[in-house]
């Protein structure tokens, strides 16, 4: 509480101190921005424009002289003030406007210098830079602290623009009214002239009535209104000096008889009827402005009401926009939800039928790679010969009980894969064909020559399927 107590206190000083200042301000002097913009005495007492800080800065010239000006941080611009004959006046130092905007306003030391400092102002309008000094490094410092907290609160450009804006409309407003104002005092003027003529024309009939009554040959002096229409004067005379000064002119003359005095009577009549009627057009002239001034102002207070009541139906209209817009992009959504859990229902049936699928192929080559295994283990017996020399005639029995076991095994061949003809043109034959011919008895009485140390080979073929020939060979 303390604290806001002392800021209050703390910017209704620096208020009264800017009242001070610019009621020094010269009225015909302005400052002209690079913009075109002109700034005069009323734009510095803008209610938007509040005094931030106060203080002597030394302008240096292009030819490095030092000028004295008062500056004024306010909270938009920085102005520069010099005085003259003990009033104060924009400052003109090398044709560079005396009013820097503090948007884009940059704050530099200057170098090997602790009590200077440059003012760069990168306005769009045009760049421009200053430098100005201050007594001592202390107050330089904090100089350029509260231009730097300015510039940071300084509202942007197209906020000014609007506030200038409003303030291009109210000043606009203001001569309206006073030109309204204007208008209605000459024309009260006028009623007031047009009054005092009937008047003087009055006066002068009481006057001739008079000079007919008191029937003297001496010349009625001439009568003649004290109270006279003055269009320049500021403050009208005050109704006990005219009265007064009517009552002395009376008596100086003296008493004329019965028919002046009542002439006289007359006269003060109607003065007072005068009298009575300027201070009721006074007072209906000051009912009338009042009534104006509280028009205007209603008529200020149902635009902005308007202007809000319009605001608050453009927001609603775009709340109502709002709400549509994501209760569609929420339908969307829950549409692609319930899409995506579709597929992903669809994808794992897919994939549950992939593996069945998965599990019947690895059955399927299981029963394979057996059935392989069986037939493979199914082919004839490779029985080897060598070594085996039949050396007298009880080797015969041997060789018989051989021949019979080879073609056992060559029946249980062919039962697995179909005889070929003997006609086929396959060059080779059966081993038991081969060894029935070689020990028949027709071919050599004697087995002894027909056994050679070495094993048989034999090839068969077979036609498959597709008509292509296949050949197993056997040993």
């Amino acid at each position: 509480i303390i604290a806001a107590v002392d800021l209050t206190v703390s910017k209704y000083e620096r208020s009264q101190e800017l009242q001070e200042v610019l009621a020094r301000l010269e009225n015909k002097s302005f400052a002209k921005l690079k913009s075109g913009k002109v700034i005069r005495k009323q734009d510095l007492h803008s209610k938007h424009r509040d005094l931030q800080h106060k203080g002597l800065l030394y302008w240096k010239t292009a030819t490095g002289r030092l000028k004295d000006t008062l500056a004024l941080l306010l909270t938009d611009v920085l102005v520069f003030l010099q005085e003259k004959d003990q009033r104060f006046v924009f400052a003109a130092v090398d044709q560079k406007p005396p009013v820097i905007p503090l948007q884009k306003l940059i704050v530099r030391e200057v170098a090997n210098e602790e009590r200077g400092m440059f003012l760069i102002s990168a306005s769009s309008a045009g760049p421009e830079m200053y430098e100005v000094h201050t007594t001592t490094r202390e107050e330089r410092n904090a100089w350029m602290r509260h231009i730097r907290q300015a510039v940071e609160s300084c509202p942007e450009e197209e906020e000014e623009e609007e506030r200038s804006a409003e303030s291009e409309e109210a000043k606009r407003a203001a001569e309206a009214k006073v030109q309204k104002i204007s208008k209605f005092q000459e024309t009260l003027l006028n009623q007031d002239q047009r009054i005092c003529n009937s008047l003087e024309e009055k006066l002068q009939l009481y006057a001739e009535l008079t000079e007919l009554t008191l029937r003297s040959s001496e010349a009625v002096p001439h009568r003649h209104l004290l109270v006279q229409p003055d269009i320049d004067s500021e403050s009208p005379r005050p109704a006990s000096t005219l009265l007064t000064a009517a009552l002395r002119e009376a008596l100086g003359q003296g008493m004329c008889g019965q028919g002046e005095t009542t002439g006289w009577s007359h006269y003060l009549g109607g003065f007072a009827v005068m009298e009575d009627h300027g201070n009721r057009q006074r007072f209906e002239s000051s009912k009338l402005e009042s009534g104006i001034t509280g028009l205007y102002d209603g008529n200020v207070r149902y635009c902005v009401q308007t202007e809000q009541e319009n605001a608050l139906e453009r927001r609603e209209q775009h709340c109502i926009l709002e709400a549509q817009r994501l209760r569609c992009e929420r339908e969307e959504l829950e549409a692609q939800l319930l899409e995506y859990r579709n597929n992903l229902d669809r994808l794992r049936e897919g994939q549950k039928s992939v593996d069945r699928e998965k599990e019947k192929l690895e059955a399927q080559q299981r029963v394979l790679q057996s059935w392989r295994h069986n037939r493979q283990s199914s082919l004839p017996v490779t029985i080897p010969l060598d070594g085996y020399k039949i050396l007298s005639s009880a080797s015969e029995d041997a060789l018989k009980h051989l021949y019979r076991l080879t073609l056992f095994f060559s029946n249980s061949l062919s039962d697995f894969s179909p005889q070929l003809d003997r006609h086929s043109p396959g060059v080779w034959r059966p081993g038991h064909e081969l060894y029935k011919n070689s020990f028949s008895p027709a071919s050599s009485p004697s087995l002894t020559p027909l056994l050679p140390p070495q094993s048989y080979l034999s090839l068969e073929g077979h036609l498959r399927e597709d008509g292509s020939e296949e050949n197993i060979v056997y040993l």
